[in-house]
């Protein structure tokens, strides 16, 4: 069984790539946790993306509701795939703290950039994207191989400075930026079509009118990206920046 977290859809994307590559079900993490049943000598697989070289909050979540099946768990051979769009700086140590195990395999995989919220952060251009998708088609069979062997490895991107991303920026990001009370409307763009509602993993979003956040947001920025007349912004920020379509690709 893989369980998988995705905002924009690169996660989703990589996650069905795996899925088929493996003749595994899917199934969110946002529906339930595995039964013991299903960890039974299982291989086990936990497909999300990197949130400012961590984990989001929805994965955390996930995660210490199945660390009471720890000794189911430890039958199970446990592997994550996580998707950044540079690098992932200790983000498998954040998530193997939340377990209380370790992994037995762990794999970093490029896609897009989707992060747009702070100066310098902008979507990829048409051939970074290009680039990085026939790279995706190169690296998910070497991972569905090792997950097939049972293999004991890490191939990760950690990138440079990774332990001060993961430990002191990280946290302030938390602290910070993942909420939803710096979104905001042009009530002239907006039509009022639900797709930013439709499009929220975890259900944030009343339209009335214009949208609503309800605050419990994870900060995948699904709805920014998600919007057809580029009516949601966060703060200032993102007026200028480009938008990530790949979630309505994979839903319609």
């Amino acid at each position: 069984m893989i369980y998988y977290f995705s905002g924009t859809g690169n996660s989703l994307y990589v996650a069905r790539h795996l899925a088929d590559e493996l003749g595994e079900k899917l199934c969110p993490m946002t529906l339930g946790i595995p039964s013991r049943e299903d960890l039974k000598g299982a291989a086990v697989g936990l497909v999300f993306p990197v949130y400012a070289w961590g984990i989001p909050n929805v994965v955390a979540r996930f995660v210490q509701k199945i660390s009471t099946l720890r000794e189911d768990l430890e039958g199970a051979f446990l592997y994550a795939v996580m998707t950044c769009g540079d690098d992932m700086g200790y983000a498998d140590e954040v998530l193997e703290k939340a377990l209380g195990r370790k992994l037995d395999a762990a794999f970093s995989v490029l896609m897009p950039d989707v992060y747009v919220c702070l100066p310098g952060f902008d979507v990829d251009s048409k051939e970074e994207c290009k680039e990085k998708f026939a790279k995706e088609k190169e690296t998910v069979p070497e991972i569905a191989a090792c997950v097939r062997e049972r293999k004991q490895v890490r191939r990760l991107k950690r990138g440079p400075f990774p332990w001060t991303k993961t430990h002191i920026i990280r946290p302030l990001f938390n602290r910070y930026l993942v909420t939803d009370k710096y979104f905001r409307v042009d009530a002239s763009r907006c039509i009022s079509c639900g797709r930013c509602s439709k499009m929220c993993p975890v259900g944030n979003i009343i339209v009335d009118e214009i949208p609503q956040w309800q605050s419990h947001c994870t900060g995948c920025l699904a709805c920014y990206h998600a919007c057809p007349h580029h009516a949601i912004n966060f703060g200032k920020m993102t007026q200028k920046k480009g938008q990530y379509n790949l979630m309505k690709q994979l839903y319609e």
